[in-house]
């Protein structure tokens, strides 16, 4: 269970590729990892990833927060820009 007296995480600053996938990494303790564009971890995701495995989260659920992550800041269509 996630302990949330505590003082959460600012996420203002959290800023997630353009470009980048999940991928599968075969470990336990690392399930998935999100990478950016030139193939590093997105280090604020890691972390978040290593706090939902403590917790006892399946790895299925990183697997679907990180596809949600990645959809997020996708546009939807070719006709989307970001400004």
């Amino acid at each position: 269970m996630l302990d949330h007296s505590g003082p959460g995480r600012d996420l203002r600053s959290f800023a997630l590729p353009e470009s980048g996938q999940l991928l599968a990494t075969g470990d336990v303790w690392e399930p998935y990892r999100l990478v950016d564009q030139h193939g590093l971890p997105v280090e604020p995701v890691a972390v978040y990833f290593k706090d939902l495995l403590a917790a006892d989260t399946p790895a299925t659920t990183l697997r679907s927060y990180g596809n949600d992550l990645l959809r997020w800041w996708r546009p939807v269509n070719g006709t989307m820009s970001r400004s």
